[in-house]
């Protein structure tokens, strides 16, 4: 009987462990998706949606996490961001995956069904990721050596153990500050409040440019929570406190927000036609 219940308790820690691995979290990714369908035009809407089966975008917000063993192909695109540290400019994979699928979908219609699906889930989810703060890591100007990057722990609020920063950003922030809420909630809350001025303003410039802001607007993560010796003590690991977690939580809702309406300038762009 203990064996079984050991088990069970092993399979739920699992399943806990994996839902963090992901950027945002289920709902985090969700909310983006609604906000970016909240603001696709009537044709790009309708046209997207005939491209995935008649579903909504929110569908699939998370499909890249869910079926990296069905698609290895498709995992090995990158979930995390690269950044020069001086620049703030993106380099690497990440922006490469990021205007191959645009650039295909430019011409979506003459694709495969399978190629379409994918690249349209791809967008999806990683315009997300790539505004999560704990999916941005900054390389010094040599391009190989890493400045800063979330895979280091923390304590986080009052927890007698330590936690892994990158776990913090991947749910931990928006369940703090938003437990409750569901994706929708997260639309009428953020993107609700928007102007259409400041939706504007959100979509100035080009795709590397918004991620160049993502991630000038992440660095504070890394400046507020250094990273510790290897080895430390919990005790000498840097605390996200109470009052940190309120900040971060303002940071979170605003990269969700401009994720969402560049995810529907990309999309509109690219179907409503």
């Amino acid at each position: 009987m203990k064996r079984i219940i050991f088990s069970i308790l092993t399979v739920a820690l699992a399943a806990t462990c994996s839902f963090e691995a992901m950027g945002w979290g289920r709902e985090g990714h969700a909310a983006i998706a609604y906000i970016a369908e909240c603001n696709l035009t009537p044709r790009a809407k309708a046209n997207i949606e005939k491209c995935i089966d008649g579903h909504s975008i929110v569908y699939y917000a998370s499909w890249l996490d869910y079926h990296r063993k069905e698609y290895k192909r498709w995992d090995k695109r990158a979930h995390v961001a690269y950044y020069d540290l001086e620049t703030k400019r993106p380099i690497g994979k990440a922006i490469k995956n990021l205007h191959e699928s645009i650039d295909l979908l430019s011409d979506y219609e003459n694709l495969t069904d399978s190629v379409r699906k994918v690249n349209i889930y791809f967008l999806v989810h990683t315009v997300g990721d790539y505004h999560c703060p704990g999916h941005v890591t900054f390389f010094e100007s040599d391009g190989t050596t890493v400045a800063h990057k979330t895979s280091y722990n923390v304590r986080y609020l009052n927890e007698k153990a330590p936690r892994n920063y990158h776990h913090v950003w991947d749910g931990d922030i928006l369940a703090t500050n938003h437990g409750n809420w569901s994706y929708m909630d997260y639309a009428y809350n953020l993107d609700s409040g928007l102007t259409q001025e400041q939706k504007e303003a959100m979509i100035q410039g080009t795709v590397d440019d918004w991620l160049a802001d993502a991630a000038t607007n992440s660095l504070v993560i890394y400046e507020r929570v250094p990273k510790a010796p290897k080895n430390a003590e919990l005790s000498e690991l840097p605390h996200v406190d109470r009052n940190m977690v309120n900040d971060f939580g303002e940071l979170a809702d605003v990269q969700i927000e401009k994720a969402g309406v560049r995810l529907a300038k990309i999309l509109n762009d690219l179907f409503d036609k």
